[in-house]
């Protein structure tokens, strides 16, 4: 009797005792589980944490493709003008001299190629001697850039085109939708010019294609193409284009509305 008393006293109890305590500490994993449950908690294994890192990883790595294709279409919008060693101008008023250069050879290139201009055609700016901040010289710069892009593709021939009437950027406040505004800003503007009607879609072509990211949001063409394209009977009012006292029934009016996405990247 005093042998099993001690067998149990030594042996028995103490193993029962630590069952019992780890059944104790099972019931109080399944019962915080059970809470973690109710809660909405999803609890993950070595396994699925193991998916989800590499899953990060490939993430981080197509995030760093995107980045560098953003980078190269955003880039020449963010060119500054250089110095003749190359390098970016830093001098708010040595800048200025060379855009005011810089606009006046866009203008002389497009009256070397007898084309037409309207008064105030172009949306340079003009600062009547004082020395424009960096704040100023930032969105002017882009928008020099974008002006020099539109008049590069106008004056090509295939583009057919006699007059350019304006280009004019849209003001910040303007209702423009920009549904990715966490990606990029817009740069809201619009061209008219008179062209041939056979090199509007020469036109689009480039504008798409361009180094500059350019969204056509509307096209609108007036001229002898809408007027042999009304309906019989249709009230149309039509003004006949003459260039250099030759009437041109291919000329048409055609007036863009676009913007450039300047990326943030």
């Amino acid at each position: 009797m005093i042998f099993v008393i001690a067998l149990y006293l030594f042996f028995v109890n103490p193993f029962r005792l630590k069952n019992i305590k780890k059944a104790e500490t099972i019931e109080n994993t399944l019962a915080r589980l059970e809470r973690y449950e109710r809660k909405g908690v999803k609890l993950r294994n070595a396994k699925w944490i193991k998916a989800e890192e590499d899953k990060l990883v490939t993430t981080k790595e197509a995030r760093r493709e995107y980045e560098v294709f953003y980078k190269e279409l955003d880039r020449h919008l963010e060119m500054v003008f250089t110095s003749a060693n190359g390098k970016e101008i830093k001098d708010e008023a040595l800048w200025q001299n060379r855009y005011i250069r810089e606009t006046n050879v866009l203008l002389d290139k497009i009256r070397n190629h007898n084309i037409a201009l309207s008064e105030n055609t172009l949306p340079f700016k003009e600062w009547k001697g004082a020395i424009p901040t960096w704040e100023d010289i930032a969105p002017e710069q882009k928008r020099f850039w974008i002006a020099e892009e539109l008049i590069n593709i106008i004056l090509k021939k295939e583009m057919g085109v006699r007059h350019l009437e304006s280009i004019n950027f849209g003001k910040e406040n303007a209702p423009h939708a920009n549904v990715r505004a966490e990606l990029f800003n817009i740069i809201p503007f619009s061209i008219k010019v008179r062209m041939n009607v056979e090199g509007l879609l020469f036109l689009i072509n480039e504008l798409l294609k361009s180094k500059i990211c350019f969204e056509i949001e509307t096209i609108n063409v007036s001229g002898e193409l809408n007027r042999r394209r009304s309906p019989k009977g249709a009230e149309k009012s039509y003004q006949s284009v003459h260039i250099n006292n030759i009437q041109s029934p291919s000329m048409v009016d055609v007036v863009i509305e676009a913007y450039v996405m300047d990326f943030k990247i």
